[in-house]
């Protein structure tokens, strides 16, 4: 019956184990939304883009890169239960993390 005892506390410590990771999954990237575009007249294809990577409740980061002739910019802003926090989005941004709030 030693055996009996020993999985009992190995089930024990891996229910444990399994609640801890459900809970910081929760905070892990779940969501990705992503549009790409051509914000410029003068340049081919959509080589821009707008990626939104959210957590659980929609929180997390939108990066856009702007991609033209001479020079591609980067930019990252935050984003807090699905919404802007701090920084206005462009419509293409706006469409990334609508994108990932719908998976």
């Amino acid at each position: 019956m030693k055996w009996a005892g020993e999985n009992t506390e190995n089930i024990k410590q891996l229910s444990e184990r399994l609640d801890r990771v459900q809970q910081e999954a929760k905070f892990h990237f779940q969501k990705l939304g992503l549009v790409r575009f051509n914000p410029f007249e003068d340049t081919g294809g959509d080589q821009s883009f707008a990626l939104a990577l959210l957590d659980e409740k929609g929180t997390g980061i939108v990066i856009s890169s702007l991609h033209g002739r001479d020079v591609t910019r980067m930019y990252g802003k935050p984003v807090k239960e699905g919404v802007e926090a701090g920084y206005e989005f462009s419509e293409e941004e706006r469409e990334s993390v609508k994108k990932a709030l719908e998976k």
